[in-house]
């Protein structure tokens, strides 16, 4: 009789999300990024009394092989023996041993499925010309340390970016129900933020080369000028959030961020951790109100 279940207590996909925790806990920032989108699953391969008599076999497991459904254009960089030990020794620790699979093997194969376009990435670049350069300036100028915090700050900045263009289109949205198409004259802004909009086009239409801002002058303000807006127009925003200071405060030290961001320092994790909460924070705030309002709508 065996005590053995040979059924994960969770899906492949929660393993996956697992996996991706724990390498991001590790600091295995390009490991991590490299298998954002990828698919887990498992081969059960049987018996592994069967398979083989090692010493790492268990009486009436099973053999699993754990594969990784990937990115083609990440395929060489991942299928390394170093990747392999590190992905298994993680599964290992997330898979309850009462399961009873023995991994046998980390397999990596691309995904011919989904729409991957096959063109250089520039991380993926940065590593590839590093690791098989000799040129030893190259390797000093890009040391492993930035490598890694510049995956680091992709993510960072990728709440700011989100956080930032929801709160320009929930303005919008809200400004519209009251206003109509034309709103934007109607809000309360000051002269110098008009001025700043009507300044930023007149560059924009002499720096060809730079892409569009958006689709509305929202686009043409700056974070904290969208903390200001809010501000001056309190009795349009002001159901959906609990206070002025509620919202004011966290754009204006999620904006401090973005300024370092800007000017490539890095951010430490005790403030990413802060933006990963305020944007959590804000945007459930919002989406809770207008949950509640639609339904109200319906009464």
């Amino acid at each position: 009789m065996s005590n053995f279940t040979y059924q994960l207590p969770f899906t492949e996909e929660k393993l996956l999300t697992g996996v991706l925790l724990e390498l991001k806990r590790a600091r295995e920032s390009e490991l991590s990024m490299h298998l954002q989108k990828s698919v887990l699953s498992i081969e059960e391969l049987g018996m592994s009394y069967y398979i083989d008599n090692s010493s790492d076999s268990r009486w009436n497991a099973t053999g699993i092989n754990i594969k990784f459904i990937v990115n083609p254009n990440y395929l060489d960089n991942l299928d390394t023996m170093e990747n392999k030990i590190k992905l298994e020794t993680i599964c290992q620790r997330l898979i309850p041993a009462t399961v009873g699979f023995d991994i046998k093997e980390i397999l990596f194969v691309p995904d011919l499925i989904s729409d991957f376009e096959l063109e250089d990435d520039i991380l993926l670049e940065f590593e590839t010309r590093v690791n098989t350069s000799s040129n030893s300036i190259l390797k000093s100028i890009l040391p492993e340390d930035i490598r890694e915090k510049g995956l680091y700050m992709a993510e960072t900045y990728t709440y700011l970016y989100l956080v930032e263009n929801s709160l320009r289109l929930f303005i919008e949205n809200v400004a519209k129900e009251s206003f109509g198409e034309e709103y934007f004259e109607k809000l309360t802004i000051s002269s110098s933020l008009r001025n700043t909009i009507t300044s930023r086009k007149i560059k924009e239409q002499n720096q060809k080369w730079l892409s569009v801002r958006g689709g509305n002058d929202l686009f043409y303000l700056d974070f904290k000028d969208i903390s200001t807006l809010i501000n001056n127009n309190w009795n349009l925003f002001k159901e959906y959030f609990p206070s002025q200071e509620f919202i004011s405060q966290k754009i204006t030290e999620m904006a401090d961020c973005r300024n370092l961001i800007a000017h490539n320092s890095f951010v430490s994790k005790d403030e990413r951790d802060l933006m990963k909460v305020y944007y959590n924070s804000i945007l459930k705030q919002i989406e809770q109100t207008m949950k509640k309002k639609t339904i109200e709508s319906l009464f």
